[in-house]
Parts: structure tokens; C-alpha cells; sequence
């Protein structure tokens, strides 16, 4: 089996030193004064296509340059990888075809630019890929290999035999590390485009190991490294406790088993672990741990449910686990556990910008949930529950109880009322539909104080600027369409038996079964029209925020 050292960074190293990136010399120098971060929310390939749009509108507008963080969730994160690693020759590729309303009719949008990443959303046979997955042998893989295929094979970025890394500096420091535990040349890298914002990829780790099972942990993939920062424990009243978390390791150690020795330089320690051996009905070659690895994971949306009910990972992603911050005495060695959908503790990608102390961040909540106000009682209004549950308890298992985790704003009632009246007074009652539709872009800013709150890590007190950009409908963007006839089409009122060319649900497409003929791919004209106003939408909120 392949050996090979890595770094291993403690919870008490990074609390007193920061996070590693920024040990890093060309962070320093390109990164150190940025202070945006941006966060694009889960929801499949609806949200991926927001999330196309809304990068495309942040370089339009050279907003990018001034991006020190990306956070991505699920669907979010299938798109901000690519954008992360693709070349920079291929960038518009990458982006296809995104247009002004005056410039859409239904004909152009009928098909999508071949190569981009428009056309991975509305060829994406997720289904029949599991299957050839699990028929090959690729057992947990299996996920892995579907999505490569879909949303990073059309950029040269799915191979499963390389490994991801940050910069030429990390990819330096990973060399030798590979080099000098294998003796072995030969190991591949995809390393994120120059100048690109650092990416953080959100993920759950589920444990449901002896009696005290059914936890959940909130895990991070960068280019750099993956873990958790934050140490957890789940006590066992029969054997051996287990213990999560408490640091990071580099990313092309994740899902390795050891470690078989430790040493440590500057406080950094150094861990000796190899690949995984495959099992004995798994028919694949050693892997690296891949950009298919980690879209799979942060994506992984149904796998709680099979894990639930008894049916395994079913094809979805089980890595390795090594804890890095232990007490005295006890094991530290990997296990391996379903590592899932980061949308299943927090679904905005808001808390390692938190955690990282950005002070101005833009939230992109490409939800399924349109903003509906109740006047009335204004808590009470229809509105997306991930961004609810960071400032109050919010129903779970059915409203059996509260989901009290993700709270991390002070004085959260008064501070969401100020947001959902915001929105309230951007959007209007339409007299044809009878739908709330945005007048320009539905927006909110916040100026809020963090709680502390420490199972993310994020200590309190700190002041940060939240601008809030809500998936909606707009009467300016539909307005100026050019085809007035598919303007017309998109302001029905949904019918049982939908006959407006499936712009029923337009904006909040469903994340799973939109359409019949596949579980997450959206037609040409669905993503066309939802890019094209995401990326106007971001425009507006973007210009906004830079006045």
C-alpha cells in the first residue's frame, strides 16, 4: 500500500495561529487583505445554476478580485469546483452563454452551449451513472464517479488517480510528503486556477457507530486540507468512545488510514498513514482522494435517508476519518463513516466564513422555498429554514422538537424581523398569479453580532455585514424580456398539470424529479432562464452592496 506523510493541524495550533491558509506565503501576499466572502446555499442543480449566474456577475463586475472566500454547499459546491480548478483558457467555456433579458427568446434557449457547465446541469443521468458505478465495482465510489463525469469531466477534472491542492507552495509541501513516505514518484494534482478565492466545501460526517449513533458533523474540504476544526465526542456506555474532528489534515491524506507515526515541526505535526485497501468484492485500483470525492460528499443529499433505514452508503461516500486533537491515552486511528450532504446541518455555507472571521460576507440562498409574507405575524412568513435557523429554533422530526445547532446571531428575533421586512418591502402581490414577485431583486443587509456558538467554532462578539440575495422572481428581469410571449408563459399561475414548458415552478425548481425524464437534470430552457436571472439578480444586489 501507498505510504506517505502529511500535515496535521490541531484545533489549539489553529485557534492560536489562524487557519493554515494563511501560513501560506502567496496568501499572505494576494489574500491577507480581502475581506469578502461569498456563500452559495445547497439545492442540486437548481442552486448550481444560480450559483453559475450569480460567479458570473461577481466577474462582470470584477467583484471577484475582492473575494477572499468561497463557500459552497451541495448544488453550490457541484458548480464553485469547477470554477475553482478549470483552467483559466477555459473559463468561458466554463460559463457558456449567460445574457441580458432583452436578449432572451425562447429559441436561443432552447439549447446550451456545448462544454459548459449549462450543459453538465441538463445532461446529468445521475442515475444511470450510479448504476454503471455499482455494476463496475465501485462501491462507495460510485456517487463519485456519477458526478465526476457530469460536472467535472467537460474540464479535464475528473480523474480519480489525482489528488487537489491549492498553490504551487502546497503542492510543493505535498510532494515531499508523498515522495518521502513511498518513495514513490508519479502522484497528480489538480491545483485551483491563480487568484481564484480560496474554496470551502461543506460537508456532514455521520456517525452511527454503537449506542450513541445518529450524530452529525459539520466537516470542510479546501484545497489545502479537510476536516473539522472543532473536536467532538460521543460517549459509549459499552466500549470505546469515539472521538471526531479537533484539526485538519491535508486533503490528499483524507480518507487514508493511520496514522502510523507522528512526529512534529513547529508545532505542526507530521502523519504517517496510506491509502485505503480496498475490500475484497471492490474490483477498483488504489484512489486518490479526488474533486469527484468531495463534490460527491458535499451533494450526498439522499444518503442519510439509506443510511436511516438500513441500506449503507448505497453507492455514496464513506471516507476515512482520522481525529486529530485525542486526549492522552486514547487510539487515534481513522474509521471510516458516511460522509454526506453538507446540507443536512447547514445548508448556506455561512459558518466557516464565520468561523474564519470574515467581516463582510454575501449569502446566495438559491432556495426551492418562495419568500411569501405574512403581515400579520411576520415570523410566521414562508421563508427558506436554513437562513431561520441562525437566529431561532426552528421545528425538527416533524416538530417533535427544535433544531437549536445552527443559532449564531445575537438577539435573532429582532434581527430576522429586520430581514423578512426587508423583503417584504421588495416584493409585490401579482394580480394573474397571485404570487409575491420581487420588483428588482430580493434582497436584505444586516449588520449583525455574533453568539458563540461551539459546534462550529465561531467565538462571539464578532461584527459582520451579511448581505442576504434571495432566489426570486422579478418583475424587472421578466419585464424586459424580449420575448414577451415567454414572459407570459413564466407569470401563469401553476396548474395541477403543468402546460407552461415546465416553468411551473420557475424560479424554486425542485431539487430532486423537476422533470420526469431525470432525478436532477433541468432542461435547456430552465437552466438558461434561472443562470440568466441569477446572474441579472446578483448584478443588481452586487452593484448595491459596491455603492
Amino acid at each position: 500500500m501507498t505510504k506517505f506523510i502529511v500535515e496535521a493541524w490541531s484545533q489549539g495550533w489553529i485557534d492560536k495561529n489562524n487557519f493554515p491558509e494563511e501560513s501560506l506565503k502567496a496568501f499572505q501576499a494576494s489574500y491577507a487583505n480581502k475581506s469578502l466572502g461569498v456563500a452559495f446555499s445547497g439545492g442540486g442543480t437548481r442552486s448550481a445554476a444560480c450559483t453559475l449566474g450569480q460567479l458570473k456577475a461577481l466577474h462582470d463586475l470584477n467583484i471577484i478580485d475582492e473575494v477572499k472566500y468561497i463557500s459552497a454547499v451541495s448544488g453550490g459546491g457541484w458548480a464553485a469546483t469547477p470554477y475553482t480548478f478549470v483552467s483559466s483558457d477555459k473559463m468561458e467555456q466554463y460559463f457558456g452563454r449567460v445574457l441580458e433579458p432583452n436578449d432572451i427568446d425562447s429559441s436561443i434557449c432552447k439549447s446550451v452551449i456545448k462544454g459548459s457547465f449549462q450543459e453538465c446541469i441538463t445532461k446529468a443521468p445521475i442515475l444511470m451513472s450510479l448504476v454503471r458505478g455499482g455494476v463496475s465495482g465501485k462501491g462507495d465510489e460510485s456517487f463519485a464517479y456519477s458526478l465526476g463525469n457530469i460536472f467535472l469531466k467537460p474540464f479535464k477534472l475528473h480523474n480519480p488517480d489525482t489528488h487537489f491542492t491549492f498553490n504551487e507552495e502546497t503542492l510543493k509541501s505535498a510532494q515531499e510528503g508523498l515522495k518521502e513516505g513511498s518513495k514513490n514518484e508519479g502522484f497528480s494534482f489538480d491545483v485551483s486556477r491563480q487568484g481564484t478565492p480560496f474554496l470551502i466545501l461543506g460537508a456532514t460526517l455521520l456517525n452511527e457507530d454503537g449506542f450513541n449513533s445518529d450524530k452529525k458533523y459539520h466537516i470542510e474540504y479546501t484545497p489545502y486540507y479537510s476536516g473539522s476544526r472543532v473536536s467532538h465526542k460521543d460517549k459509549e456506555f459499552i466500549g470505546q468512545d469515539d472521538y471526531f474532528g479537533g484539526g485538519y489534515i491535508t486533503s490528499c491524506g483524507y480518507d487514508c488510514i493511520g496514522p502510523y507515526k507522528k512526529s512534529s515541526v513547529n508545532g505542526v505535526e507530521k502523519l504517517l498513514v496510506k491509502r485505503v485497501p480496498k475490500s475484497l468484492l471492490d474490483f477498483t485500483n488504489e484512489r486518490a482522494f479526488s474533486l469527484a470525492d468531495i463534490i460527491a460528499s458535499t451533494g450526498a443529499a439522499p444518503q442519510e435517508i439509506t443510511s436511516n433505514i438500513g441500506l449503507g452508503a448505497l453507492g455514496f461516500p464513506e471516507f476515512n476519518h482520522i481525529p486529530i486533537s485525542i486526549p492522552k491515552g486514547q487510539n487515534q486511528v481513522a474509521e471510516e463513516y458516511p460522509h454526506s450532504d453538507g446540507g443536512h446541518l447547514e445548508n448556506l455555507g455561512i459558518m466557516p466564513l464565520l468561523a474564519r472571521k470574515v467581516s463582510k460576507i454575501i449569502v446566495f440562498i438559491n432556495t426551492k422555498k418562495a419568500f411569501v409574507p405574512d403581515i400579520d405575524s411576520p415570523l410566521n412568513s414562508s421563508l427558506n429554514k436554513s437562513l431561520k435557523a441562525l437566529f431561532l429554533p426552528i421545528n425538527n422530526l416533524f416538530g417533535l422538537s427544535k433544531f437549536k445547532t445552527n443559532i449564531v446571531f445575537k438577539n435573532g428575533q429582532k434581527e430576522l424581523l429586520k430581514i423578512i421586512k426587508q423583503f417584504t418591502e421588495e416584493v409585490e402581490k401579482e394580480s394573474s398569479s397571485g404570487e409575491f414577485i420581487a420588483k428588482n431583486t430580493l434582497v436584505a443587509k444586516s449588520n449583525l453580532v455574533t453568539k458563540s456558538n461551539n459546534f462550529y467554532g465561531i467565538e462571539a462578539g464578532q461584527h459582520v455585514e451579511v448581505t442576504w440575495v434571495y432566489n426570486c422572481r422579478s418583475k424587472a428581469w421578466e419585464d424586459s424580456l424580449g420575448d414577451r410571449e415567454l414572459a407570459e408563459v413564466i407569470s401563469k399561475k401553476k396548474k395541477l398539470f403543468g402546460t407552461q414548458k415546465g416553468l411551473e415552478d420557475f424560479p424554486h425548481y425542485g431539487t430532486f424529479f423537476e422533470n420526469l425524464k431525470g432525478i436532477i437534470v433541468l432542461t435547456p430552457l430552465q437552466t438558461n432562464l434561472l443562470t440568466n436571472l441569477s446572474y441579472w439578480s446578483a448584478k443588481k444586489a452586487l452593484t448595491e452592496l459596491s455603492n
